[in-house]
């Protein structure tokens, strides 16, 4: 399929990888991607190993692998392939904030502007003793140069809405749900699409586990470009977006 995407884009443009989901190393695909020709990142990249050791009574999802992120090449090529004051979007926690933000701090394209904050409805487990339950994770924006203006009203850095009884925040995915043990809520990442893309924008996630970020573009009108290393969650998200695009009728090729 790779040898197919370079024959098409002799021939194209930047629309071959229109809606297009690929099984392999997003360093494949980074390779393949013209300059300038992203108009927005959003992703949530293997930036710890983690498995959740939450009791449930579902089988544990599979363990995220650190090793997987090789995190100057992705901001590196990130930077490259984003328009000039396109939006990048980089889920951590505060671990691994001061990193990420480092490497994005020696780019000389990428701009840092703030630190997203999810709230979540309910908390972690980890030390049960000696630490406080977490309860949130951080969304690092930056911007390519000086950065287009965000779209409609301005928003808050923390991400909450106004329920019938009050503030409310985004729950927390099941990880039975999508088979994945770090799903992101669709409603968040369909905030940033909004926020930071117009429709038809291709929207890229090098980094796509459960493919909800594909899901959101889908709902917002938004071309997509996934990428996940994992076989078994490129079939399962691959089954996750047929199902959506046939109950919305969504003409995108997968």
């Amino acid at each position: 399929m790779i040898q197919n995407i370079k024959l098409e884009l002799q021939e194209n443009s930047i629309k071959t990888f229109y809606n297009k989901v690929f099984n392999c190393d997003n360093k494949e695909i980074f390779s393949l991607l013209p300059d300038n020709s992203i108009d927005l990142i959003v992703t949530d990249p293997p930036y710890k190993d983690y498995q959740s050791n939450r009791p449930i009574a579902n089988p544990k999802q599979k363990k995220i692998i650190e090793s997987d992120f090789n995190l100057p090449h992705f901001i590196s090529q990130s930077a490259r392939v984003l328009k000039e004051g396109a939006h990048f979007y980089c889920w951590c926690d505060h671990f691994t904030f001061s990193r990420i933000f480092q490497e994005i701090a020696n780019n000389t394209v990428l701009k840092y502007k703030n630190c997203l904050i999810w709230v979540k409805n309910n908390h972690g487990s980890g030390d049960l003793k000696g630490d406080y339950a977490p309860q949130h994770e951080f969304i690092i924006y930056a911007v390519k140069g000086k950065g287009k203006p965000l779209n409609g009203k301005r928003k808050p850095n923390v991400f909450y809405k106004v329920g019938k009884y009050g503030i409310e925040f985004f729950k927390k995915v099941p990880n039975p749900k999508f088979k994945h043990g770090t799903s992101k809520p669709v409603e968040i990442l369909k905030l940033l699409v909004e926020s930071s893309s117009a429709e038809n924008d291709l929207v890229f996630d090098p980094y796509a586990g459960s493919m909800s970020l594909g899901e959101a573009c889908i709902l917002k009108k938004r071309n997509f470009l996934l990428v996940e290393i994992d076989k078994d969650n490129f079939t399962n998200g691959i089954e996750r977006l047929k199902s959506i695009s046939i109950s919305l009728n969504f003409k995108g090729a997968l």
